[in-house]
Parts: C-alpha cells; sequence; structure tokens
C-alpha cells in the first residue's frame, strides 16, 4: 500500500506540473469565462477533465503500443483536433470587433456546447496527448492493479477539474470580465492566434506526413 502511495504521489506531482502550463485548454477556459456565463465555463472544464481521464486510462492500458499498432488513428485525432482548433481561431479573430452579448444564465443547450467544446479542445491538445503518451505512461507501474489504476484516473480527473475549475471561478468574477470588455478586440485576436496556430502547426506536421516519399 505503501508502494501504491508513492507512486500516486509521484504521478499525481508530474501531472500537476504539466496541467499548469498554459495551453489550449487554459486559453479556452479563460475565454469562456469572461464572455459566458460560470456554468457553461465549468460546463467546458468538465470536458476538457472527462477527456483527461479518457487519456489517462489509455496510458493505464498502453497507449504507446495502441498508437504504434495504430499510427492512423493516433494521427486522425491529432488531425481533427487541429481543425477543430484551426475553426475556433479564426472564429475568434472574425469574431473580435462584435459587441459582446453577456448571458447572466445559461440554458441547456449552452451547457452542452459548453462541455462539448471541452471534449473537442482537449482532443486536439497534442501537448496533453504527448504527455500522456510519454511521460505519464513512463511513470506508470508496469502493472498496476485495478484500484490503483481507478485510483489514478480519478484523480486526474480532479486535478483537472480542480484547477481549471479554478481558473474559470477567478475569471469569471465581474472585474474580469470587465477588463475582457475593454480589450475584447485585442484579446479575441490573441485568442484566436494562439489556438489558430496551434491548429494549423498540428494540421500542417500530420499533413506532412501524408505526402508520398518523405
Amino acid at each position: 500500500m505503501q508502494e501504491g502511495l508513492s507512486e500516486i504521489l509521484t504521478i499525481a506531482a508530474l501531472y500537476l506540473s504539466g496541467v499548469i502550463l498554459p495551453g489550449p485548454n487554459f486559453v479556452a477556459t479563460a475565454h469562456r469565462a469572461v464572455t459566458r456565463p460560470r456554468q457553461e465555463a465549468l460546463a467546458l472544464v468538465g470536458g476538457i477533465a472527462l477527456v483527461n481521464m479518457i487519456w489517462a486510462l489509455a496510458a493505464v492500458g498502453g497507449i504507446v503500443a495502441l498508437f504504434t499498432a495504430a499510427p492512423w488513428l493516433f494521427m486522425t485525432i491529432k488531425l481533427a483536433g487541429g481543425a477543430y482548433l484551426l475553426w475556433l481561431g479564426i472564429s475568434l479573430w472574425r469574431g473580435a470587433r462584435a459587441p459582446l452579448s453577456y448571458q447572466a444564465q445559461s440554458s441547456r443547450a449552452g451547457l452542452k456546447g459548453a462541455f462539448r467544446s471541452g471534449v473537442l479542445i482537449n482532443l486536439g491538445n497534442a501537448k496533453a496527448m504527448l504527455f500522456f503518451a510519454g511521460i505519464f505512461a513512463a511513470a506508470m507501474p508496469a502493472d498496476p492493479s485495478v484500484l490503483l489504476a481507478g485510483i489514478i484516473v480519478l484523480m486526474v480527473g480532479s486535478i483537472a477539474f480542480l484547477w481549471y475549475g479554478g481558473v474559470a471561478l477567478l475569471l469569471s468574477f465581474g472585474g474580469a470580465a470587465a477588463g475582457y470588455r475593454r480589450a475584447k478586440p485585442w484579446i479575441d485576436r490573441g485568442c484566436g492566434l494562439l489556438l489558430g496556430g496551434l491548429g494549423l502547426r498540428l494540421v500542417a506536421q500530420e499533413a506532412k506526413d501524408w505526402v508520398p516519399g518523405r
């Protein structure tokens, strides 16, 4: 049990150090928190946390072996995710000067859309995929018990939700939203460039691998 606790703490420290680095998940969470109701920001965070749990479960089950046996799967996921990030970045850029219409309450459709956006954004997050397929998988014990694997997967989801949820709650207060309204064109364009650039690089890298002779 002591050995299992040590492994859990080691993996938790590694994951926490990875999740706090700014990336597409952070940008999407921050943007949703200052533009939409708090419930939608938390729904988006729920989508992000769910995908992280799926990646963690895949790491437990041998994600490296899976992607080695089926490289097309890894490439397809990255292409789809990169295309979504590119589309999202272009949408933010094009709507940068559009007036902000803030809603205090969210609809069921809004919550579903936010959750779906969190899932898609994290599926296109190459940093997360590489982290779980590399560092995270290497830190996993060779043959974890079902209990240990379940604890690790739940821990990953909890850390992701607490971190990004904390960011969402912090930025959803009035001061942050008011500051965003004043600088909306610049913030939206900056977020659009970041997300679109990440998506374009991801799509370009994968498309290059499909070119014959390379």
